[in-house]
């Protein structure tokens, strides 16, 4: 055989050999599917319900930035179990944090005014991702502050 001849088998055959693998795999990831069990969410009942009392509550929020750690205040109103009210406080020292609680300060108050406290968990808002972990630090604190 010639050399043309020998390239054109071995890449043949990676191909076959790539096939093969690719379809084993395939296979084997939908007899996984089949064989593991769905897992249930498990349901709150009426009894189980957590309740919130009415009021104001005020409590800060810890976050660590890549500048160090930071803090924001949160000032949350409470009726029903629903936000009515929320103000933030920005308490960053590092520039950086000054700016992004800012940019969270401008948008985050529709995701949470008429939101249940119980619900409420904000990930991202407005490109910032570390001042969210802050806010909802001070809502977990809330929460168990307020709990009747």
């Amino acid at each position: 055989m010639d050399t043309k001849s020998t390239g054109l088998m071995a890449i043949a055959l990676i191909v076959v050999v790539g096939l093969g693998v690719f379809f084993f795999s395939f296979k084997g990831k939908e007899e996984m599917k089949q064989t593991v069990a769905p897992v249930t969410k498990k349901q709150e009942t009426p009894a189980m319900e957590v309740r919130y009392k009415d009021g104001e509550y005020k409590q800060e929020g810890d976050y660590v930035s890549p500048g160090g750690a930071e803090q924001i205040d949160v000032d949350l109103t409470l009726k029903g179990g629903v936000v009515t009210d929320v103000a933030v406080t920005s308490k960053a020292v590092n520039p950086k944090s000054k700016f992004m609680q800012g940019v969270f300060i401008e948008n985050y108050k529709s995701l949470v005014v008429g939101k249940n406290l119980k619900d409420l968990n904000l990930s991202k808002v407005a490109g910032s991702s570390l001042t969210p972990k802050g806010f909802n630090d001070a809502i977990e604190k809330i929460k168990a502050q307020a709990r009747s």
